[in-house]
């Protein structure tokens, strides 16, 4: 059996903030009262749980030194954002023992961190806007980190553009975005051992266009069909041009009845000047105005039937708009 003997002791010195600077620390075991144990075996462990339970283990690395201050580089990326312990053991060649003290919590940085667009419904005023993000510090041996983009259409999930291969953690998109489009971004992060990570913005960035529209028109309602996973209602935006006019927006069921009237609201309000409405206001968190919003009840407040529905949009004697909209139920 191995003998812990007094007077041989291991100590791990590492960074000393409780939030690390990177996501692979370099560590130092010194070997004290180990000068006639040759050769020695090291064991370092990093683990999320402080009673290093083998589930817990994000490095469990064993090797044999002759050198009694021994630098290890830790090589593989650390879990993101996690707590975690670290302590080294030394055994002499006679088998004698030393633990070190466990070195404690510390906090692992996030992988990758969305910067720009904003994710909190930031609403931008250029068609290219400039993707930012950064990942955390990463030795050389486990990198380079490789990006991929995508940008997705908020109203059906679908991409309207990607780029892989990045190495640098900024990319404007070289194509026109879509004005008076909401969308949603994310990237994925690879480090050359297959270990990635995807982070995908929490809200939506809005593309507007200051200019006063020249038509008049109803786009398609989003999300659709709703509810889903991220939105309780579903959303109408409409444009009005010059002059302005009257508008009225009624959802119909399949039989031409009228369950729920959308213009004019509570507020009585059915002339509308030139200019675009449904859009939620920059910063507010979300890219609908709650005034132009259906969540699914008629006008008496009782929950329709699951189904097809269809928003009619009229504005002053030109013909009717029509769009088709998908409830799932409750």
């Amino acid at each position: 059996m191995p003998r812990l003997l007094s007077g041989q002791t291991a100590v791990v010195d590492g960074p000393t903030a409780v939030a690390l600077p990177t996501l692979t620390p370099s560590l130092v075991v010194r070997a004290l009262g180990f000068a006639d144990q040759r050769p020695l075996r090291v064991r370092v462990q990093i683990a999320t749980s402080v009673d290093f339970g083998a589930a817990s283990l994000a490095v469990d690395s064993t090797f044999s030194t002759s050198d009694t201050t021994i630098a290890v580089q830790i090589t593989r990326a650390l879990p993101s954002e996690a707590t975690v312990y670290w302590r080294a053991t030394v055994q002499g060649a006679s088998g004698t023992i030393a633990v070190s003290p466990i070195t404690g919590p510390r906090t692992v940085p996030a992988w990758l961190t969305l910067i720009a667009p904003n994710p909190a419904g930031e609403g931008l005023d250029v068609r290219r806007p400039l993707f930012v993000w950064k990942s955390a510090r990463i030795t050389p041996a486990a990198g380079p980190w490789r990006y991929a983009l995508e940008v997705t259409l908020v109203s059906n999930g679908r991409p309207e553009l990607g780029a892989a291969g990045l190495s640098d953690t900024t990319f404007r998109v070289p194509t026109n975005l879509q004005a008076n489009t909401s969308y949603r971004w994310n990237v994925r992060a690879t480090l050359p051992n297959g270990d990635f990570v995807r982070v995908a913005s929490p809200g939506s960035f809005l593309i507007t266009d200051p200019a006063l529209p020249t038509t008049t028109i109803l786009y398609q309602n989003f999300p659709n069909p709703f509810p889903s996973a991220t939105s309780f209602s579903t959303c109408f935006w409409f444009d009005i041009g010059e002059p302005g006019g009257t508008v009225s927006l009624d959802l119909l069921d399949l039989r031409g009845n009228v369950v729920r009237t959308i213009v004019p609201a509570l507020d009585g309000v059915s002339q509308f000047t030139a200019g675009r409405y449904g859009r939620g206001a920059p910063g507010a968190g979300s890219n609908c105005d709650n005034r132009f919003v259906w969540d699914g009840t008629a006008s008496d407040g009782r929950t329709v039937a699951p189904g097809v529905y269809v928003a009619r949009f009229r504005s002053g004697t030109s013909a009717p708009t029509f769009r088709r909209i998908l409830f799932k139920g409750r």
